[in-house]
């Protein structure tokens, strides 16, 4: 009987979601990341990838929402906006049979950027869906249960401590693109690679764009020489 009425609030769930999913859509209330956002995050790197990258990849995206809502706040520290990382609880999460665990009150935790405009609306940007909603359709998405906020200065905190203890080092992570930049490639048939909305143009993009400004070409032939001189590959 449990697992039945499980299923059919999932199902539920699923079916009230897709629909107001396609009414945001339709009447704006929901966008893909827009040209602005996604230059800024061109100059946000985690692992020698920037973040224009990893948050339109669900491969890299969906599952890791901790570190890619805290790449996503990056790109607002800079602006008037206020920015917050909120972490809770989420219908899509809570509600699923697959990941549903009575001894872990943890297990439906979510994280997720709002961001407050100039206009004084809010807007929610969730990395694992790769889109920004209107907040107050965001809640009546996801009914989200909120246990803790991380505003403005502690995101900026975490950051520059982040950066102090772990700077970011292109020329030792340039080795990892030649292995990162295909794997990402690869998703490009799949058929929930939703993140550009129903397409992939905006990741074949970005990776492009990408591999033009750092000489791709050129850093590949650089890392097998080394591995050459190095007798690492004959």
């Amino acid at each position: 009987m449990v697992k039945n009425l499980q299923k059919i609030k999932w199902d539920l769930y699923k079916y009230k979601s897709k629909k107001l999913l396609l009414w945001g859509l339709k009447h704006r209330y929901i966008a893909p990341y827009n040209d602005k956002l996604i230059e800024k995050l061109r100059t946000i790197y985690d692992g020698g990838i920037p973040a224009s990258i990893l948050l339109l990849s669900d491969g890299m995206s969906n599952g890791h929402c901790y570190d890619r809502a805290l790449l996503m706040a990056r790109a607002f520290l800079d602006e008037k906006y206020d920015v917050k990382l909120l972490y809770g609880s989420i219908d899509g999460i809570r509600l699923n049979p697959k990941y549903i665990a009575d001894t872990d009150s943890s297990y439906a935790d979510h994280c997720f950027v709002e961001v407050t405009l100039e206009s004084g609306r809010s807007i929610i940007i969730d990395t694992s869906s790769g889109l920004v909603f209107d907040k107050s359709l965001y809640w009546l998405i996801e009914h989200p249960k909120i246990r803790k906020i991380n505003k403005r200065d502690s995101i900026i905190k975490f950051v520059e401590s982040d950066e102090y203890y772990h700077p970011e080092d292109i020329e030792r992570d340039k080795y990892a693109m030649p292995l990162i930049l295909p794997m990402i490639e690869m998703t490009y048939g799949r058929p929930n690679e939703t993140y550009s909305l129903l397409g992939i143009e905006l990741l074949q993009r970005e990776i492009e764009h990408f591999k033009g400004v750092i000489n791709y070409e050129g850093v590949c032939q650089e890392i097998d020489e080394d591995m050459r001189r190095l007798g690492l590959r004959k």
